[in-house]
Order: structure tokens, then C-alpha cells, then sequence
């Protein structure tokens, strides 16, 4: 069984990989990357294209005014296409635009160069290795606790 004190390392080691990518994508425009929460706008909306804006809003955690204001600046860059919901025509569902798309590839590339370049020294058997590790933790979060203890 882990200690609390591995657990916490682990938690605090997570954050300050999010905190230093978010950092890079932030100051990295230059380079392709778009600010993180265009970031995570575009693609999310890519996995989910045609959902409405309500489900983005709750599975990204933010209110729907908060996401009506990104939704507006994804659109102003000509990222995001609003399309009426064949259902219900009061409705709009979300989707990416060739632009959007566009732009999801270069961010994405330029978050590969980034980490190719953080791993330089790496082999791959150490990459595979935390892949599997990460998709190993993946796996159970969001799971109740004592599932994941019947589970193995």
C-alpha cells in the first residue's frame, strides 16, 4: 500500500508538471501554442464535436458564463462554429472550424517539440515506462475508493 507521504509527492510532482506546461503554452505564443484555456477549449470541443455548450461548460468545471466568454474568443479568432441543434433549434452545438483545427495541430506539435526537448536524454523504454504508469493511475481516477481496492 502507498504512504500518504508517496501519495502527496506524487500529487505535488503532477502539479508542478501542469503548473510548468501551462507556463510554457502561456508564454510560448510564438512558438504555436495557444493560452491554456483556448487550449483546452479547442481540444476538448475536437473529442466532443457537436455537443452543446452546456455539457462543455460542466465537463471542463466551468460555469456556462465562463465558457460563453471563451466560446466568444475562439469564435472572434475564427476557431470555434456554432451550428443550431437539429433537435432543438433554440439550442447551438460547438464545433471546430478548419482554422480551429488548424490551430490545434500547431499547438499540439509545438507541445511535442516542447517535450522531445524535455526528454532529450530520455530512451523510450523510460518513456513507455511512465506512460504506462500514468495510464496505470489513469485508469482508476475517478473510481470510488473501494473499487479500486477489489480491483487488484
Amino acid at each position: 500500500m502507498v504512504s500518504p507521504e508517496s501519495a502527496s509527492n506524487l500529487i505535488e510532482s503532477l502539479r508542478g508538471l501542469v503548473r510548468q506546461a501551462r507556463s510554457f503554452s502561456a508564454r510560448s505564443p510564438h512558438l504555436g501554442t495557444l493560452p491554456p484555456p483556448l487550449g483546452a477549449l479547442l481540444s476538448h470541443i475536437a473529442c466532443v464535436e457537436g455537443h452543446r455548450p452546456s455539457m462543455v461548460a460542466e465537463d471542463l468545471r466551468v460555469t456556462q458564463s465562463a465558457l460563453s466568454r471563451q466560446v466568444a474568443h475562439a469564435e472572434s479568432l475564427g476557431y470555434v462554429v456554432r451550428t443550431p441543434d437539429p433537435l432543438d433549434g433554440r439550442a447551438t452545438l460547438l464545433s471546430l472550424s478548419e482554422a480551429g483545427v488548424e490551430a490545434l495541430r500547431v499547438h499540439r506539435e509545438a507541445q511535442l517539440q516542447w517535450a522531445l526537448s524535455m526528454m532529450a536524454d530520455w530512451t523510450d523504454d523510460e518513456v513507455e515506462d511512465l506512460t504506462a504508469r500514468l495510464d496505470r493511475l489513469r485508469g482508476v481516477v475517478g473510481t470510488e475508493p473501494n473499487q479500486v481496492t477489489r480491483a487488484h
